[in-house]
This record gives structure tokens, C-alpha cells and sequence, in this order.
């Protein structure tokens, strides 16, 4: 048996300890790290350091490699093919679970709910303890068993006289004697017709005397509560219910103890003498979920109904997405001062379409359909002309033309054009809620799935946690807060609902507590992941996460205080602290002061970027660190460094920009100032309504003003007055909403856009989803990098030209893997790998370009420089040198130009973006807008960002930045601060001024985090 190296030997007590022995991913140097288990571990250093290379990619790679190993033979074939950590030894490493930016899912149907599972629990819920309300009637609708039945005819008074049948319809009249004689030999005796009982024979009188579609109630028997045996009461019962298709009907002499439904009949003798109450109640009781007033069935309670991606569940009419797509007239017909001959239908104006304004053009003179006068002066009859065409002349209008793209959607270019032309609108039946009136219609404690899942996590968390202590403490009192806004009683739970209900309950509270914990406690369920910022979907997906009551684990945190205000910080680290506290370690790549100083222990990577880094410069506790020179994170935490300004804030040389009645999101009708020339910063808590200033209504203002497409993907209605006078809406085209549309709110307005000639948003949004784009062709340095080396002697003699230094055109790529360095495979249930190309082995190119040589270097050399190397051996290439020194001006020095975009975090995709922007000369005033641009940076790493601004302002522009950090708050020169708390709490302006003003807003929850 070989001996194993006494360096690789591990001894009892190291298995109380994660155990790296030479870890080499990416650029650590050979790194050996013990790490204690059970323990809060924070790995900290400059961007580029190592810390995600040992956090991710050889921790938790090593303990998801391991955990792979137990699945099938099928999925282990592609194990071989998958890169494993590089590292000597991997030893006490428990399973391994990550929460980063990237496991975000940005599907339209992904909620909050749905990511955090508490929507599968919540639909459990409903469907064990719902109650059906029919809309209609405002009753109870409830399906009985035979059990059901005869425990509910029980609860009627000692002697009450009860006939047990079932419902029928008299049919044609030709088809009476038939009827009437299959009851006969069924051995039916007697039934209920007209109020009265009647003789169940063959007689000429009651088959005269019966009329189609009168009510019949055949009588199977007739029972004493308290006197007839439960069995003979529940078999003629079930007996009704068979014969009956499912419903049962009971007349009975008295009224329950309990109120139960019933139709109230007078009665009168069938014969002289019989004896017959005056007055019998008659009750329905049914295996269907039908309603005893109006009859109308509902579905079956059960999980797949209150789910909007189940058929069983979803809107049939918008298919679960709570929208429909729909021909915007305002996008069709954008200035409606146009006449129809200048091109007022916007999508006829295109050469490829113009045949059909020619033919409306054509027809006009027919029909008397002015053409030389602006759209907004034609009647209504006229835009009907031109909306519905005129068949008989063979001409669809806009309708039949956009039916027609509709037919031929399939083609890419058409399904583009189409795109253009259309907007979302809630849908009209669902009204948003995504389901259906089935599922809308079950309640529990007076509220149905939709509602709950509208209300914020706080309130939601308040109406479940009374819910669940109803039933025990008895209280029906106690108000809940609804989706509304109005109070509702919160009814108690039946003893045996309250047991069916426990787990899903509990497990409902747990996650929602743990999202109130995380800071995103004013956010819904139903809220659309993909519109949550990056901070926030990273909060909620470590509640789907955390949630989990798992023990003895490795998280792997990325940043979990991404997008969180200094206030807002201490709640997630007492979140972190229990997940600690229950036996887990928990290792976070963190650079918040708070979460640093609350660690058990720090590791911090360096001392620089890239090749300078990769190295454990400290370990040990907060309080170590800060005591020990000579390591970066120490000296900042001590104040041995620290970013101060230089004491004399900028003022507004460029005037200012005003934004008039903002409404979007919770924003309160805000008249906000943005002064130009200066480094304006937004702050607020999480969700005070920053992004929704910035991104959702400054930007797409000043784009619109400027003429410029809205690339940050937001809508913003015009400013300017909205013309009445035309017939023309969305009705038009599609089916009329059973509600009247709300009011318009009066347009956002801008003022000052004039005094900018440009306006640029960068954002965390990713600038590619695969490995064929990266850093180098993003800024456009590869171009004058190829034409390099197809100017090279060896590539003159082969005949290469500069195309065949490019990974992405067939001639000096790989055609194994096309250039992408990288093979996607399949894994069915599991997310797609990529894997190193067995042909290239990931250097993208034929082995006969790579002979082709720069300086030394082939191409794929090239591609696996850092931006700093590159701009060293790029010596004497001025304008290549110029755009790397972007990337070097934004802290990107250790980026390899080569890397693959789909491993970028958020941070260094929009310093990235930035970088891009830098390399392009500006001659005119430009406005940047930045969100949170200070994610993944060290604080060593803001002073590099401030130099950025600095550079950018010095030439004549602005910069509007949302963003959370205190460092840069205290270098801006005008913070305008929101909130005082999130969502209804928020959205105005609490403060604004230099941090010097805001500081002493007591108020303001920025104010206070500066003034300590």
C-alpha cells in the first residue's frame, strides 16, 4: 500500500478544520489555509486578490465535485471532463452550498415566492385549510363526503324527520313514461314535485302533469336522527349521491343546530289526510365543489391550482404571466401631427412596408379620407378606416397588417419588427394575479393566494404569524394588514386546520422572517425577480438558501451585503451569525466594515491584483487585524488610511437638471434638482426609491429629451400633453378590459436636458452570457491588437489577414469548439457545463495561427494577459496603450483580457462598461449615471474609482451615482438622500446637500451613518 506524504497526512484533530494544502486556481500561489469549522470566516483583500478563487472556485468547487460523485453513472461521465480545483489537498471540507450573483434567475415567470419557496408552501396551505367563497353569492362552498353527510345530518335536533334523494330534471315529453319507468323498477316509491309528494308510478295524471325541465326529487328514504341507524343513514345517502351524480339532497322538518344552507319549501298533501309538514328545508350536499345558490362548480383544492406555470391554476387568457402583448397606437402612430401622406403610421414608413401606406393612399379619395391633415384631426369613422381597413377593396388596414406579421412571427426579422410596435398591459381578466377565478375564489382567513402574495414580506409575516396563534390563543380580534391597505379580522383556525397547517406554517414564517432579516422586508411575493436589483436577488436567494434549516454545512457567501444601506447591514449580519450559530460555517467574501468586524475570523488575499496577489497576507480575528501594520484591510479599519476629500466641495458650474413630478414606483409626485459639473450621490435605505429615480425616471427623461433609445430597459411616458382628442387606444386592438382603465397620471417632465450632450447609464447587467465575449473585445482593443499580428512577416507569408486572428470567424479559429475555448454540454436536469475544448485545449485557434508571433507571444498568449501586462507590452502602441488604460483607470488592472464575460461579477461587469466609456473621447457634456458602482471593491480600490470621477468631471462632465458607501459618501460633493424608510415609507426626498449637511439630518438614515 503506498505511504502517503507526511505533508498530506491528516491528523484527528485537523478534521475539526477545512484543510488547502497548494491551491493554484486561477492565481493563488500554491496556498495552504487552515480554516475552523463552525465559524464565521471573512475573506477580504482588493478585487483580484484571490478571495473568490478560494471562496468559489476551490472551496465550494471542491465540496459540489464531491457531492456530484453520489449521483448516477450517467451524470459521473462528464466528471472527468470537468476541471477540478488545483490544489494538492482538499481535506474536512463539508457539502458545499453558494449564494452569488449569478444563480439569479431572470425568467419572467420567477418571483419571490417561487425563488424562496415560499409560494410552495403557500400553495400547500391553501390547498389543505382554504375555503372556497363563491364571488357570486359570497357563500361557502365546501365538497361533502358520505362521512360528511351524515355527521352534519347528526347535528339536527332528537326526532327531526329527514327524506334523503337526490335531484333530477324531467325530461322531454315524449321521453316522461320511459323516466318515470326506470324509477319504478329501481324500486322508488315516492318523490318531491311541485312542493308537494308524489307517488313515483306510471300514472296517464302525473305524466300529463309533469313539464321538461321542472325539478323532480326521487325519495330513497325517509329517516329519524337520533332514532335510525348510522349505517342505514350512510347508505342512503351514498346511494344518492351515486344515483345523483355526485349531489344528495335532504328535506328535513327542523333547522340544524348549526347553520347549514337550505332552500326553505311549503308543502302540501299529495292525497287527503297524508300527513305532510307545512313548511320542509331543503339542503344540497355534493361531492363537487358546487355552490347551493347559483350552482356554479369550482375546482378541487389542491397545490397545482394556485400555481401560475401549472394549466390547472394559470389565467388562461395571459397564460400565468400576469400581461398581454399588445399593438401600442402610441409606438404605431409617435407624432399624431403628421398627416397619413408625411408618414404618420410609423411601421408603413419603413421601405419594405411602403406598399401599403400607397394603398391606403390610393383608397383615400374613395372613402373621403383626408390624407394632407395631421392624424389628430381625422373622425372616428376615419381611424376606423384606417385601423380595420376596408375589406371589400381587399385592404386590411393596421389591423389586418399586423395579423399578417402575426402569421409570419416565425422569422426573426418579423418577430423583431413586430416587437417594436408592442408594449405590456396587465392582463384584463387576472388583472396581474396570474391565476384563475378558481383559484382566486379559495380563502384563507378572508384572503385568497393573490392577496397574500401582494402584500409586503412584513406584512405577510404579521398576518401568518397571527394566523398560526389564532387557534391557540383563541383571539379573533386582532387585525391583519392586507394587499388593500384595509385591516381585516384575522379569523382562528379550527383545532384540526391549526394541525393540518403547522408545518406549511411554519416553514411560510421561517422564510419570511428570514427575508425581513436580510433587509427586503418591503418587497412582495409576487414581485418579478429580474426587476429586483442585484442586492436584492442576491438577499432573496440567500433566503431559498438559509432557509433550508440545514446543519453542518459550507456556505459560501459572494457579497451578501450587496446593495444594503450602513443601516441596514446589522440585521443580515445577525442573520449570518444564527445561520453560524446552528452548526455551519459560513465563509463570506465581504468588504462591509460591519460584517468584517463581526467575523470570527479574517483572511485577507493579496497584496495585490492579479499576479501580485494570490497570496494569504493575515489570518486571525477582527481585533488582530486591526492591531497588525501592514496589511491593507487593517489599516483602514484602524483609520490608518482612510479617504478623506480635500476640503473644498465642487458647486453646480453647469447649471442644474430638474426632474418634475416623479411617480414611478413609490415615489411621491418628487421635484428633485440634480446639479451638473459636480459628483452628485443618491442614497437612501433599500427600496427608499434610488433606482427608481435614477434608473426608472431621470434616465429615460433625459434619453427621451435627447433623443436617445432607452437602453436601461425602462419606459417613462413622454412629456408633454397627451392628445385626447383621438379615438385611437390599445382597445382596438385586442379584447375590451371589463374595467374602466385608470386615469393617466400627469407626464414626468425634465428641465436643464438641454445643457448635455449626451446621457450614459451603467449598469450591473452582464455584458455577455458566454465565453466567446470578454474584457478585450468589449472596449474594442482587439481590433488594432489582430491587425498586430496580421502585420507580422509569418502571417504576410501564410496569407493571414487580420479576420484570421479573430475567435469568432471561421479561417483561424477552432471549428471544434468555434473559438469559444470551451464545449457546452447538456446536463438535462442540471444547469449546462462548460468544458475545456479537447481540440485547442481552450486556447480558441488552429496550431497554425498561434505560429504566428508578437514580441514573442502568439494571440493566445495575448488573451490570457491582465490589462496592466498587456499595457506593458503594448509599449509604443499609443492607442491600444489608450484604451487598456481605461481598465487600468477603473481598477481592472488584474482582468485577463481574455476572460470570459459569464465570470464576471456585477461590479466588474459595469466598471467594465465604464472603462468602455472612458476609451471613447467625449467632446460635448455628458451625463453618467452609475448604479452602486463601488460592489466587489476594496476600500483601496474606491480611491481608484474617486480618481475616475475626478478625471471625468476635470473635462466638463457629471456624474449621478446611487450608491450605499459611506467612503464615497463623504468624497461626494451633493448627496440627495431618500426615503426615511422603504416602499409606502419612502420615495421622497428627506435631505439633500454636501455630506457635511445631510450629517446632521437626524431624520435621514444616511445622516446618522455619516455623522458616527
Amino acid at each position: 500500500m503506498p505511504t502517503i506524504p507526511a505533508k498530506h497526512r491528516v491528523s484527528p484533530s485537523a478534521l475539526q478544520a477545512i484543510r488547502v494544502r497548494g491551491a493554484r486556481t486561477h492565481n493563488l500561489v500554491s496556498v495552504d489555509l487552515d480554516l475552523p469549522r463552525h465559524k464565521l470566516i471573512v475573506f477580504c483583500g482588493v478585487s483580484g486578490s484571490g478571495k473568490t478563487s478560494m471562496a468559489l472556485d476551490t472551496l465550494y468547487a471542491e465540496g459540489q465535485r464531491r457531492y456530484i460523485e453520489s449521483f448516477s453513472a450517467y451524470t459521473r461521465q462528464f466528471l472527468a471532463q470537468l476541471d477540478k480545483p488545483d490544489a494538492d489537498s482538499i481535506d474536512g471540507i463539508p457539502p458545499a452550498v453558494a449564494v452569488t450573483h449569478r444563480n439569479t434567475s431572470r425568467s419572467n415567470r420567477a418571483t419571490i415566492g417561487t425563488t424562496t419557496e415560499v409560494a410552495d408552501h403557500l400553495r400547500l396551505l391553501f390547498a389543505r385549510v382554504g375555503t372556497v367563497i363563491c364571488p357570486e353569492c359570497d357563500c361557502e362552498v365546501r365538497s361533502d363526503s358520505v362521512d360528511s353527510i351524515v355527521d352534519q345530518l347528526q347535528r339536527f335536533p332528537t326526532g327531526t324527520r329527514a327524506m334523503v334523494g337526490f335531484a333530477e330534471t324531467v325530461p322531454e315529453e315524449n321521453k316522461i313514461a320511459g323516466w318515470l319507468a326506470q324509477f319504478t323498477e329501481a324500486g322508488y316509491v315516492r318523490g318531491v314535485w311541485q312542493n308537494q309528494t308524489v307517488t313515483v308510478s306510471i300514472t296517464p295524471e302525473l305524466a300529463r302533469d309533469l313539464h321538461s325541465g321542472e325539478p323532480f326529487i326521487p325519495l330513497i328514504d325517509r329517516v329519524i336522527i337520533g332514532q335510525t341507524s348510522r349505517e342505514r343513514v350512510a347508505e342512503s345517502v351514498e346511494t344518492a349521491l351515486l344515483t345523483g351524480n355526485g349531489a344528495c339532497v335532504v328535506l328535513t322538518n327542523k333547522r340544524c343546530q348549526e347553520p347549514l344552507p337550505y332552500l326553505e319549501i311549503h308543502t302540501k298533501p299529495n292525497q287527503p289526510g297524508e300527513m305532510v309538514p307545512d313548511t320542509l328545508l331543503l339542503h344540497v350536499f355534493s361531492r363537487h365543489v358546487r355552490c347551493p345558490s347559483c350552482h356554479r362548480e369550482f375546482a378541487e383544492p389542491q397545490p397545482d391550482l394556485f400555481h401560475f406555470n401549472s394549466p390547472l391554476g394559470a389565467c388562461p387568457t395571459c397564460e400565468g404571466f400576469g400581461s398581454v402583448v399588445e399593438t401600442d397606437m402610441n409606438l404605431v402612430i409617435p407624432d399624431r401631427t403628421k398627416s397619413l401622406r408625411d408618414g404618420a403610421v410609423a411601421p408603413w414608413n419603413t421601405p419594405a412596408y411602403a406598399h401599403e401606406l400607397e394603398e391606403l393612399l390610393a383608397l383615400a379619395a374613395d372613402y373621403h379620407l383626408p390624407v394632407d391633415v395631421p392624424f389628430e384631426q381625422l373622425t372616428p369613422e376615419q381611424v376606423r378606416l384606417v385601423i380595420e381597413g376596408i375589406p371589400v377593396r381587399k385592404f386590411g388596414g393596421l389591423n389586418g397588417f399586423f395579423r399578417w406579421l402575426e402569421r409570419r412571427k416565425y422569422k426573426m426579422h418579423l418577430r423583431v419588427f413586430l416587437s417594436r410596435w408592442r408594449t405590456y398591459r396587465v392582463c384584463p381578466d387576472c388583472h396581474g394575479t396570474r391565476l384563475n377565478p378558481e383559484a382566486l375564489a379559495v380563502q384563507v382567513a378572508h384572503q385568497n393566494f393573490a392577496n397574500v402574495c401582494a402584500m409586503k414580506v412584513d406584512d405577510s409575516l404579521r398576518f401568518f404569524d397571527r394566523l398560526a396563534t389564532s387557534g391557540a390563543t383563541g383571539s379573533a380580534s386582532e387585525s391583519t394588514g392586507t394587499a388593500s391597505g384595509t385591516l381585516n379580522p384575522a379569523p382562528m383556525l379550527t383545532e384540526h386546520q391549526r394541525q393540518i397547517a403547522r408545518i406549511p406554517l411554519d416553514q411560510i414564517r421561517h422564510r419570511l422572517r428570514y427575508l425581513v432579516d436580510v433587509g427586503v422586508g418591503y418587497l412582495s411575493l409576487d414581485r418579478r425577480l429580474r426587476t429586483l436589483s442585484d442586492g436584492e436577488a442576491q438577499r432573496v436567494a440567500m433566503t431559498a438558501t438559509l432557509g433550508s434549516n440545514l446543519v453542518d454545512m459550507l456556505y459560501v457567501l459572494d457579497e451578501p451585503s450587496v446593495g444594503l444601506h450602513p443601516a441596514d447591514v446589522p440585521r443580515l449580519t445577525q442573520a449570518i451569525s444564527r445561520l453560524r450559530d446552528r452548526g455551519n460555517t459560513v465563509i463570506a467574501v465581504e468588504h462591509e466594515e460591519q460584517i468584517i468586524r463581526a467575523a470570527d475570523q479574517v483572511v485577507e488575499f493579496g497584496p495585490g491584483a492579479g499576479i501580485e496577489g494570490g497570496r494569504v497576507t493575515f489570518q486571525g480575528t477582527p481585533q488582530e487585524m486591526e492591531r497588525t501594520e501592514g496589511n491593507r484591510t487593517g489599516d483602514w479599519l484602524a483609520g490608518r488610511r482612510m479617504l478623506a476629500h480635500s476640503g473644498t466641495r465642487r458647486t453646480p458650474t453647469h447649471g442644474r437638471v430638474t426632474l418634475i413630478g416623479a411617480r414611478a414606483n413609490n415615489l411621491q409626485n418628487l421635484t428633485v434638482d440634480f446639479p451638473l459639473g459636480l459628483l452628485c450621490l443618491v442614497t437612501g435605505v433599500s427600496g427608499a426609491g434610488k433606482s427608481s429615480l435614477v434608473r426608472h425616471t431621470l434616465y429615460p427623461a433625459l434619453a427621451s429629451r435627447l433623443n436617445k433609445s432607452n437602453d436601461a430597459g425602462c419606459r417613462i411616458q413622454r412629456a408633454g400633453k397627451v392628445n385626447q382628442q383621438s379615438a385611437i387606444s390599445n382597445q382596438q386592438f385586442s379584447a375590451p378590459s371589463p374595467k374602466p382603465p385608470a386615469p393617466n397620471p400627469s407626464p414626468t417632465e425634465i428641465l436643464g436636458g438641454g445643457q448635455l450632450e449626451d446621457v450614459v447609464f451603467v449598469d450591473q447587467t452582464p455584458i455577455g452570457r458566454s465565453p466567446r465575449s470578454n474584457p478585450v473585445t468589449y472596449i474594442k482593443a482587439f481590433d488594432p491588437i489582430r491587425t498586430l499580428f496580421a502585420d507580422q512577416p509569418e502571417a504576410k507569408s501564410r496569407g493571414f489577414t487580420a479576420s484570421h486572428f479573430s475567435f469568432n470567424v471561421a479561417g483561424g479559429r477552432c471549428e471544434a469548439c468555434q473559438g469559444a475555448g470551451y464545449l457546452q454540454v447538456d446536463m438535462q436536469f442540471m444547469a449546462d457545463i462548460f468544458m475545456r475544448c479537447p481540440e485547442c485545449g481552450g486556447r480558441r485557434y488552429r496550431r497554425e495561427v498561434l505560429d504566428v508571433k508578437y514580441r514573442g507571444r502568439d494571440i493566445a498568449e495575448i488573451l490570457d494577459l491582465t490589462a496592466l501586462e498587456a499595457f506593458r507590452f503594448f509599449r509604443g502602441q499609443k492607442k491600444l496603450q489608450a484604451r487598456l488604460k481605461s481598465l487600468l483607470d477603473v481598477g481592472l488592472d488584474y482582468l485577463r483580457l481574455g476572460q470570459p464575460a459569464n465570470t464576471l461579477s456585477g461590479g466588474e461587469a459595469q466598471r467594465l462598461k465604464l472603462a468602455e466609456q472612458l476609451a471613447v473621447r467625449r467632446h460635448g457634456r455628458t451625463l453618467f449615471l452609475l448604479d452602486e458602482p463601488t460592489t466587489g471593491l476594496h476600500f483601496s480600490d474606491i480611491v481608484k474609482l474617486v480618481d475616475c470621477f475626478d478625471a471625468l468631471i476635470e473635462v466638463g462632465h457629471s456624474i449621478i451615482v446611487v450608491e450605499h458607501n459611506l467612503q464615497l459618501m463623504r468624497v461626494a460633493d451633493w448627496i440627495i438622500d431618500l426615503g426615511p424608510g422603504a416602499a409606502d415609507e419612502g420615495g421622497r426626498v428627506v435631505t439633500q446637500g454636501t455630506p457635511e449637511e445631510v450629517a446632521k439630518c437626524e431624520e435621514s438614515a444616511t445622516g446618522r451613518a455619516l455623522a458616527t
